[in-house]
Formats: structure tokens, sequence, C-alpha cells
């Protein structure tokens, strides 16, 4: 099956992924990589794809933080090519922002980099379609015998 068939196939089984983690510090929801992988990953074996990454370029710098210490920004650029078993592939390209005290910032900004590579190509909901809008799929009209 060439790449083309096998991530339409694949995207038939993908389920929605909810904005399910909380950052409270910052104050928002978000789909966290880990989610984004234990749902894609039986999904990408099931339809024989499988994604190498590829760096093409990081940026980083150091800045303060707000209590005196330093924190390392990462900017990457990442390269995708994500294969059928067919050998057909496609390429993409996303950028990843992370940032750490530690030694993570490229880490973080590499995995944010896979997740929006992932949620654009198999274009992932937060929710089911029919969720947002029960009414849009029942009967609500009923038919009138003439």
């Amino acid at each position: 099956m060439n790449i083309y068939q096998s991530i339409t196939n694949a995207m038939a089984d993908i389920e929605p992924i909810a904005k399910d983690r909380r950052n409270d510090k910052q104050g928002f929801n978000f789909r966290g990589i880990d989610e984004i992988m234990n749902e894609l990953q039986p999904v990408l074996k099931k339809h024989g794809l499988f994604v190498v990454p590829c760096v093409r370029d990081v940026q980083r710098q150091e800045i303060q933080s707000k209590n005196g210490g330093t924190l390392l920004y990462s900017i990457v650029t990442m390269d995708y090519t994500m294969y059928s078993s067919d050998g057909t592939f496609v390429k993409g390209a996303t950028i990843g922002e992370g940032m750490d005290s530690g030694d993570k910032a490229s880490n973080k900004a590499m995995a944010v980099a896979l997740k929006y590579f992932l949620l654009q190509t198999f274009c992932i909901p937060k929710s089911s379609v029919r969720s947002l809008c029960p009414l849009c799929f029942s009967s609500v009209f009923s038919v009138v015998p003439s």
C-alpha cells in the first residue's frame, strides 16, 4: 500500500485526542507528546508507517528567568520523512521551541516539533465532531408517510 493510502487508512483509525493535560503555571490545557504517541503508535504499526526525524537547524540561547536563574531556550527546525511499508514516503518539516533550566531544552523542542508534525499530518482533532454537535448527527426530523 502506498504512503497516501496508508496515511488515509491510518486517519480512519485515529481517535480524537483531547487537551486533557493542564499547565497550571501558565493557565492552559494541552495535548502532550505522550498522548499523541500512545494513540498513534499502534495505528502506525498497524498500517506499516514509520517516521524518520532529521534535525535541520538548532538555535539556542541563554535567557534569565524571573528568579535570576539561567534558562536554555532552543528552537529546532525538524525535517521528517514518513515511510509506508512499500517504500513510498512523504516529507514534512516543523519548528519546535523548548525551554529548560537543565539540559532538556532541545529535547523539548524536538518533542514539540514531532507533536505538531503528527497532529498536522493526520489532522487529529481535539474532540469528536459528533460530540460538538450531537443534533447534527441525530434524527430530528420524522418521516411522515404520504
